[in-house]
């Protein structure tokens, strides 16, 4: 009779950085900035680094959030700053 033990292997899921930037809303450049600043544990596998899709999720739910609408934030006021306010054409009147 086998006996089984109650453990199981955990599959963990990993994302490079290109797709983690992509489901967090950011280019991978700037995603790059953010996990240095925040600190977002890497993994190194076979020279490439990657992300563990729950700490992913994990600075999504914590801090994710408030970086994209920081970014959106931005983004309005870079739009405002820089669009160009066209004149109106104004026609002369030649019949008089």
């Amino acid at each position: 009779m086998n006996t089984q033990t109650g453990s199981r292997k955990t599959q963990t899921s990993f994302l490079d950085i290109p797709s983690a930037a992509y489901l967090a809303g950011f280019s991978s450049r700037h995603f790059r900035k953010i996990i240095e600043e925040d600190r977002i544990p890497l993994k190194k596998i076979d020279g490439k680094f990657f992300i563990v899709a729950r700490d992913l999720e994990e600075w999504k739910a914590t801090r994710g959030e408030a970086r994209l609408q920081a970014a959106i934030q931005q983004l309005d006021v870079w739009i405002k700053h820089s669009a160009v306010v066209e004149q109106p054409v104004r026609f002369e009147d030649d019949s008089e």
